[in-house]
């Protein structure tokens, strides 16, 4: 597997809760995943870190940003 570059781990990050603060009725990890192009799982990777940065949070399917 490919080393990302400086600085985009946390491109990635922003992009998915910039993602999730224009949809308030939130969005699936597969509609993340769809919409950024990148894989599920790596979404999902993506989702529990802005969760511990409480910047995300999660209700059934449905992933929201923390405002």
């Amino acid at each position: 597997m490919a080393r990302l570059k400086r600085g985009e781990r946390e491109n990635r990050r922003n992009r998915i809760y910039r993602l999730l603060q224009c949809y308030r009725f939130g969005l699936r990890e597969s509609e993340i995943a769809a919409e950024t192009g990148l894989h599920r799982r790596v979404v999902n990777n993506y989702l529990r870190e802005l969760q511990a940065q409480r910047r995300a949070e999660k209700v059934g399917w449905l992933w929201f940003a923390r405002h």
